[in-house]
């Protein structure tokens, strides 16, 4: 039986992107993909943002730039402008098969339509994979299988997650839409305890979708999604050529995803802000973070957790603070009612356009943030309320 040096169970932008880096540093890597195609079916809406993109070297033809952002509740609305595009609609299917073809340029092999069922366990330590019809040996496994986080689960690293984003959207033709401009939009009757959005992605093609959380609200995203996209007025005579759905951990990254020869990327470790349900470009930089210190361990022949477990640890340095603060901050605004989204709108109206984009990235611990409420008196206010419910327990 062959026995590959890493196997990565999944092709999303995790897998691609660290059987690419481990390939590149002359390890054999062999990437399982349960789909028959990369980047199908769609189970995102693609928004990202220029600069981040351009950092982990996906080509401008990839994505589309964004110039306005509406942002909408019951009663009330936040427009921004930006002379310069700051974020933009990907590619989805695009960007995935071009991160294939980096994998497999630097040396990686692809496997599609085979599934990753559970790893193969031997005295407590992962020793590669087992698919429906055959065992794959690995020194090193990659669970990069998304929610279901399969192979973690197998090994016993369950990751615990109970809170999803559940989303539903249409990937529309849309002729009179409005091409540089995004819609979001709140409120009891667009989306429970979630958003909703329009995606424009270019060439007359518009995403337009419902995500709900669970299960801080109960609510299905497709009983909303038809009455959504019927409210636009760009969306007129708009059909449907795509359905997509998905879902997405909305919470925290797990607290261990590193074990005795394995490792959890991306979805499958809670690898994404869950303030948006934003995780591809989170997923990218976890597949390098973890290919490099798969590589690492590799070059030292020693796969166990102490080995393997300074992933968590750079993860939660980088990472860790924003991704912590998003996640507080989901939680109490799934709980808003309309009244109270017409009224913080209000705070989100003194923000910047940079300052908003710093917000839907989930930068949330840089500098700007204190700045900008120690300029702003009336968020300042708002941030002393918060402080004293969450000391006080006194109600939203």
């Amino acid at each position: 039986m062959t026995r590959w040096d890493a196997v990565i169970a999944g092709g999303g932008p995790a897998g691609l992107s660290a059987a690419e880096r481990l390939a590149a540093r002359g390890c054999s890597v062999l990437v399982l993909e349960r789909n028959h195609e990369i980047g199908s079916p769609i189970r995102t809406s693609g928004g990202s943002f220029i600069d981040e993109l351009d950092a982990l070297g996906i080509p401008s033809h990839l994505y589309h730039p964004i110039s306005r952002v509406v942002f909408r509740s019951p009663g009330n609305e936040a427009r921004f402008e930006f002379d310069k595009p700051a974020l933009c609609v990907i590619d989805v299917r695009g960007v995935f098969q071009f991160l294939a073809e980096r994998a497999i340029a630097a040396g990686a092999s692809l496997r599609l339509s085979t599934a990753a069922q559970s790893a193969i366990v031997e005295q407590g330590a992962v020793r590669g994979i087992r698919t429906r019809d055959r065992e794959i040996a690995a020194r090193v496994v990659i669970d990069a299988t998304g929610y279901r986080s399969a192979i973690l689960k197998s090994a016993g690293l369950a990751p615990g997650f109970r809170r999803f984003g559940v989303g539903a959207e249409y990937d529309l033709y849309a002729p009179y839409c409005e091409p540089d401009e995004v819609i979001l939009a709140v409120g009891s009757d667009v989306a429970p305890s979630g958003y909703a959005w329009v995606f424009p992605w270019g060439r007359n093609r518009v995403r337009a979708g419902v995500g709900i959380i669970h299960p801080d609200s109960p609510s299905r995203p497709q009983d909303f999604l038809d009455r959504f996209a019927a409210s636009i007025p760009s969306l007129r005579k708009a059909q449907p050529v795509e359905h997509h759905t998905g879902l997405i951990p909305a919470e925290t990254f797990a607290a261990a995803f590193a074990g005795d020869g394995i490792l959890g990327i991306g979805d499958a470790a809670g690898h994404a802000s869950s303030l948006l349900g934003e995780g591809i470009r989170w997923a990218i930089q976890a597949g390098r973070m973890a290919a490099d210190t798969a590589a690492d361990a590799l070059e030292r022949n020693d796969l166990s957790r102490a080995s393997l477990a300074p992933l968590e640890m750079a993860w939660r340095n980088k990472f860790g603070a924003d991704l912590h603060l998003a996640h507080a901050i989901s939680r109490r605004i799934a709980q808003w009612d309309d009244r109270k989204w017409d009224q913080r709108l209000e705070l989100v109206k003194l923000l910047s356009p940079g300052q908003f984009v710093e917000v839907l990235k989930s930068n949330l611990s840089g500098g700007w943030l204190w700045r900008f409420i120690a300029s702003n008196p009336l968020a300042a206010a708002a941030g002393a309320r918060v402080l004293l419910r969450k000391s006080f327990s006194i109600p939203q």
